[in-house]
């Protein structure tokens, strides 16, 4: 009886940690659909014509089409990059782990206004065009170190004799891991894909030092139309 109590408020505890956590995100669902120019909660009334000057303007189509394009990017450069890092940070000799997982995790200590300055400055000294590839390579850089993260806590609870097993009985690095591996990640696998897509498409700033006003992201569009 006093575990299910326990295990009861539990759940409970869960559930409004979660919905104080999401409701407020979700105030801009009404808001989007406003007829009010300004943010006024709640609205006075409700229209879809704000998605239609959106979607009529061929400026902010080009400007989603442009972040969706670099978010994908970013997720097929950063999630198998993140996945074998993770996988070499769970195999590889203790000694060499932490100096690995710091040189990792490097991205995630320099503020993105100082890495985006700094990729300026060098696209300036190298004399390089900046354009979306850079975008999605800094990108990935941002990415990964999330993605690792993620599959490391992953690859923690992974357990290394289904692997053994796999060689044993004859299949090849390449089959273990998308027979074996991959599909018992697999939740992990989807939520890292997620949050390198979320990471690239919410990044603003260093995509505003590399392309601009020429071909802005929907971020940088945003940004722009509010300045």
């Amino acid at each position: 009886m006093k575990r299910q109590l326990l295990r009861s408020t539990r759940i409970a505890y869960s559930v409004v940690l979660i919905l104080f956590l999401v409701l407020p995100s979700l105030v801009v669902v009404p808001l989007a659909f406003s007829t009010s120019q300004f943010l006024q909660f709640p609205p006075p009334g409700y229209s879809t014509g704000w998605f239609r000057e959106f979607f009529n303007d061929p400026d902010w189509v080009g400007a989603l089409e442009r972040s969706v394009i670099v978010a994908i990017f970013t997720a097929v450069i950063s999630v198998p990059l993140g996945f074998a890092a993770a996988w070499w940070l769970i195999r590889a000799p203790s000694r060499l782990k932490r100096p690995l997982e710091t040189f990792l995790l490097l991205p995630m200590m320099i503020p993105v206004v100082v890495f985006g300055f700094g990729l300026y400055v060098l696209t300036l000294k190298l004399n390089f065009q900046g354009g979306l590839p850079v975008v999605v390579l800094s990108h990935a850089v941002l990415a990964t170190p999330l993605v690792v993260l993620t599959l490391t806590a992953a690859l923690r609870t992974f357990d290394f004799r289904l692997v053994n097993a796999s060689r044993i009985c004859g299949a090849g690095v390449g089959r273990t891991v998308t027979s074996v591996v991959l599909p018992i990640i697999f939740p992990a696998l989807g939520a890292a894909t997620l949050i390198a897509l979320m990471t690239s498409l919410d990044e603003a700033v260093i995509a505003t030092f590399i392309v601009g006003d020429t071909t802005p992201t929907l971020p940088v569009a945003m940004f722009n139309s509010i300045t």
